[in-house]
């Protein structure tokens, strides 16, 4: 717990002497869902964050996921996240981007002793995407992009299976009368991390739309989300489940 204090300080003096953007979010979710299986036993969660990013540098995120129905808090989640993005070619139609990210988790609430204590973990992702920008007078642009991830569990057992997950995608991007559409299909293929339950292989096919709504004071996502569970993960289910962001940016 100190060492995320720690850290949690070391964000407030980086937002305190740098020139850059803080963004405030609040998502909602009906149901966490995190590489093909559900953290949230299928729990509404609200999901606040704090990114602060740099402008020729890495973005350092806070962010948590607290199911609303509070007899649940045994799956709270906190996270610290750096992450990075950079788009390798200046074209008008195309590009390549490559990006990154280091993720801490750490639930404070253990539910196996009769005293407070905790389970902590490591996930990494490095990935690459490649938009294409049809050109027009509200262009489509359409991605094809590859991510791995990779998770270990930090001290306490918390029965992760060191392990990798591959994640293949397609997404397409377009503004209709002003509003960004988003519409993304991403296949996973699980190693068996996260769990020593999931078997090795295809995992699941998700289905994801959502749009950006810019009001005068905070900006708005709603999402639809759809996954198709496949036989080798450990949740058996076909899930749909919604999402809502309320976001506000501010420049320092």
């Amino acid at each position: 717990m100190k060492k995320l204090v720690l850290v949690a300080l070391c964000l407030i003096s980086l937002s305190l002497s740098a020139q850059n953007t803080l963004t405030f979010d609040w998502g909602n979710t009906t149901n966490y869902l995190a590489h093909g299986r559900t953290l949230s036993a299928d729990q509404a969660c609200f999901q606040p964050g704090i990114y602060y990013s740099f402008s020729k540098g890495p973005t350092i995120s806070a962010w948590f996921s607290l199911p609303y129905d509070r007899s649940f808090k045994a799956l709270d989640e906190w996270d610290i996240i750096v992450s990075d993005s950079h788009n390798m070619v200046k074209d008008r139609n195309w590009n390549i981007n490559a990006h990154w990210y280091v993720n801490y988790w750490y639930l404070p609430v253990n539910n196996d002793v009769d005293y407070q204590d905790f389970y902590q973990g490591m996930k990494y992702n490095a990935g690459v995407h490649f938009p294409y920008k049809f050109s027009g007078e509200s262009p489509l642009t359409v991605t094809a992009g590859y991510d791995f991830y990779y998770y270990h569990q930090v001290g306490r057992d918390v029965g992760i299976r060191p392990g990798g997950i591959h994640e293949f995608l397609i997404k397409f991007n377009k503004s209709i009368k002003k509003t960004p559409f988003e519409a993304k299909t991403v296949i996973s293929n699980n190693r068996g991390a996260v769990s020593y339950g999931i078997n090795p292989g295809w995992a699941y096919v998700s289905q994801h739309l959502s749009c950006s709504i810019n009001l005068k004071h905070v900006s708005l996502r709603p999402s639809i989300n759809y996954q198709w569970t496949l036989e080798s993960t450990i949740h058996k289910d076909n899930l749909l489940y919604f999402g809502l962001n309320i976001g506000k940016s501010i420049k320092l």
